[in-house]
């Protein structure tokens, strides 16, 4: 996250495989946010079958494996942040290089869903619920947790260091009323949604990091959203 105007601009995939080596390198505000908020609503996932959608380096499916489902399916269009997820998992989930919006899954294969930080990525948040509906048994909970977009609104931009050159991830904007009417008519029911600012774990982060304007630029603004959805049981 920046307002950095000098950043070059690249699309995920590219940008996620210069990122992928370092991604797990250094504590990252927002990824610590979301863990405080998201960790303590994981269900027992005992006898599920569960998914994650941009799973990225696998630091959630590895909290999920410990939940011992029936199954683990990890879904990334990155080959590089896969191959670092393969490092930490093992043999406890299977890791599918595909899109998410087109994914190879079963229909109706899924019992939990989670979709950590993907949904700026997508072009189309309707194609995305159309395809977790698709996955989806009926009654499945689905998790989505993203940056708010009113960040947006705050001048930041998706971004990292590589080297000495400051890279911007390519976004997509959408409203996170678009986002439940996308669900709904998708046949999901909203259970929770809630807004997050950064806290004083988080601002440590910030001020480690000698950056302390960052934090103070948006004390108290939300950050983060955390959603849950129920599939209509049919």
């Amino acid at each position: 996250m920046s307002d950095c105007a000098t950043a070059r601009l690249l699309p995920v995939e590219e940008a996620y495989q210069l990122w992928a080596p370092t991604y797990d390198s250094a504590p990252n505000p927002l990824l610590c946010l979301e863990e405080r908020h998201l960790a303590p609503m994981l269900q027992p996932t005992e006898h599920c079958d569960v998914v994650d959608l941009g799973c990225g380096t696998g630091r959630w499916l590895e909290r999920l494996s410990a939940l011992q489902p029936r199954s683990l399916i990890g879904v990334d269009t990155s080959a590089a942040m896969l191959g670092r997820a393969a490092g930490r998992l093992g043999r406890n989930a299977l890791l599918v290089q595909a899109d998410c919006l087109k994914t190879p899954l079963d229909a109706a294969s899924a019992d939990f869903i989670l979709a950590s930080f993907l949904l700026s990525y997508v072009d189309d948040v309707d194609e995305l619920a159309r395809e977790i509906a698709r996955i989806a048994r009926p009654g499945a909970l689905v998790f989505l947790s993203d940056v708010h977009p009113a960040t947006n609104e705050y001048g930041w931009r998706r971004t990292f260091r590589c080297a000495h050159e400051v890279i911007e991830i390519q976004t997509h904007p959408y409203r996170i009323l678009d986002l439940h009417a996308a669900m709904k008519a998708a046949d999901f029911v909203m259970e929770s949604f809630s807004e997050y600012s950064f806290g004083d774990e988080e601002k440590a982060l910030f001020f480690r990091a000698g950056r302390p304007g960052l934090y103070e630029a948006v004390e108290g603004l939300p950050v983060l959203y955390l959603a849950s959805y129920r599939r209509r049981s049919q």
